[in-house]
C-alpha cells in the first residue's frame, strides 16, 4: 500500500512539474497584439491585454455601459484578419443585460492562423 501512494505521490508531482514548464514556455510564444480597432463608442470598450501567436490568441478586456440606461442582449463582435487583410473570422460576447454604469470582464481566445488586426464592433440584433 505505501507504493502505491509514493507511486501515485511520484506521478501527481511529475505531471504538475511538466504542466508548468509547459504553461512557461508556451507563454513565451506570444506576442503583444496592439493593432485592434474598437468601432464603437458607446458602450465603452477597453482592451487590456492583447496576445498573439502564430496560430491562436486572446484578448482580455472590459466593457462598460457608459450610459444611464440599461443595455439589454449586447453582442460584441471581434472580427480577426490577417496581413493582407483576408478576414479570418469572428468571436461573439454576448450580455444578455449591462445596467447603467456597470462594468464587465471579457476574455476572448481564437484560433487562426497569422492574425495581424482585431477590429471590435457591436452586433445589433
Amino acid at each position: 500500500m505505501k507504493k502505491i501512494f509514493k507511486y501515485t505521490l511520484l506521478l501527481l508531482i511529475i505531471y504538475l512539474v511538466v504542466q508548468i514548464f509547459v504553461y512557461f514556455l508556451t507563454k513565451t510564444y506570444y506576442k503583444d497584439m496592439k493593432n485592434y480597432d474598437i468601432l464603437v463608442k458607446s458602450p465603452k470598450i477597453e482592451v487590456t491585454e492583447s496576445k498573439v501567436a502564430k496560430n491562436k490568441g486572446y484578448i482580455n478586456g472590459n466593457i462598460t455601459n457608459d450610459t444611464d440606461k440599461l443595455i439589454k442582449n449586447l453582442c460584441i463582435k471581434f472580427d480577426f484578419y490577417n496581413e493582407q487583410g483576408k478576414f479570418l473570422g469572428a468571436e461573439y460576447r454576448r450580455e444578455e443585460i449591462l445596467n447603467a454604469s456597470e462594468t464587465i470582464k471579457f476574455n476572448i481566445k481564437y484560433e487562426y492562423k497569422n492574425v495581424s488586426e482585431i477590429r471590435i464592433s457591436v452586433v445589433k440584433d
